[in-house]
Formats: structure tokens, sequence, C-alpha cells
């Protein structure tokens, strides 16, 4: 049985040598035309039947003319056809509204170094109406809540301007690792010197 095998593959493998190996019988075109030398014009489709069906076509698409306004069916002028959009006035913000304040970015993975530093931070501004952090527990769970741990708090007095617009000279004084130093500066305080 194995021998009939191999015979009959042996066979099969000469029999398809010899069908691709032979002459194929090729329709050449007795009156080859010429290259264009323009590299690839289109040329008109062959007269006959060309053993294709549905034959393609070659025609271009029809290229219409632009309008010029005179011929332009709504007018040549602005007087009539789709109106200019008007664009609605900011309406003003009222009194008093502020802005939201945006989050500072901060380093999303900071590392702590084991070296602790202090941080202070004015509780206000003088002539304000209310600070801008009430008591020391909020700016330890503000700091907290922003992923920066608190070693040590308390609150200190400093010598400071006395105009509007000058900080208090009550400041919050907050002990954290220096790795974290660069997320406290973006919220806003300042490394003890």
């Amino acid at each position: 049985m194995k021998r009939f095998l191999w015979l009959l593959l042996l066979t099969t493998g000469l029999w398809l040598t010899a069908v691709a190996c032979s002459p194929a019988a090729v329709e050449e075109d007795p009156d080859p035309a010429p290259a264009d030398s323009d590299g690839g014009a289109l040329e008109a489709a062959p007269e006959g039947d060309t053993g294709v069906f549905p034959r393609p076509t070659l025609t271009p698409p029809p290229m219409s003319e632009p309008m010029e306004p005179e011929s332009n069916p709504v007018g040549g002028d602005d007087s009539e056809g789709y109106p200019v959009p008007v664009l609605p006035s900011p309406t003003p913000l009222p009194e008093g509204y502020s802005l939201p304040v945006a989050v500072p970015t901060m380093n999303p993975y900071p590392e702590p170094t084991g070296t602790l530093i202090w941080v202070i931070k004015p509780v206000g501004e003088q002539c304000a109406e209310s600070p801008t952090t009430p008591d020391l527990q909020t700016a330890v769970a503000d700091m907290v809540a922003f992923g920066i741990p608190v070693e040590a708090s308390e609150m200190t007095d400093m010598p400071v301007c006395t105009a509007c617009g000058c900080p208090t000279s009550a400041h919050f004084r907050l002990q954290i690792d220096s790795g974290y130093l660069g997320n406290a500066q973006s919220l806003g305080w300042v490394a003890e010197e």
C-alpha cells in the first residue's frame, strides 16, 4: 500500500510539473499600441467584446462651471439669501463672582527623602474679609488631602508690612518631608529658611 501511495504522489507531481511548464496559448495583439510618452494617459475603450462583463468605462466625471455672481439665482449681492449669523455678546459676570481656581500641577509620585523641613504660609491677607485658610486644623487637612504627610504643625507670628494686600502676621508652620516640597510650593507654601 505504501508503494502505491508513493507511485501516486510521484505521478501527480510529474503531471503538475508538465502542465506548469508547458507553453500556454496566449493571444497576442497583432498591432500593439506604443507606450505613452506622458506616463499613462487614459486610452479609449477597445472595440468589440473584451470578455469582461460589465465592461469598465473610462468616462471622466462631469465638470461644473463656477457660477458667476450675475447668474446666481439668489442674487449677486448680500441683500438676499442666507443672513450672516450674529454671535451673542458675552454675559457679564455678577458682582463678587470669583472664577474657580485651577488645581495646581503637582508631582503624582513624590519620593520621601527622610529629611524633615518646615514650610510656612500666611493665614490670610490684611484688609481681606475672611482668611483663605481659617485655622491650623484646616491647613493640615488640606496638606494631607493633597497627599503630603504632616509630621508637626504650629502657629507663629512674623513681622510683615502693615498695608492692605500684605500677608497677616499670623502664619501656619508645618513640618513635612523635603521630598514633598515641590507639591507644597504649588499649594502656596514656602520653605522656611
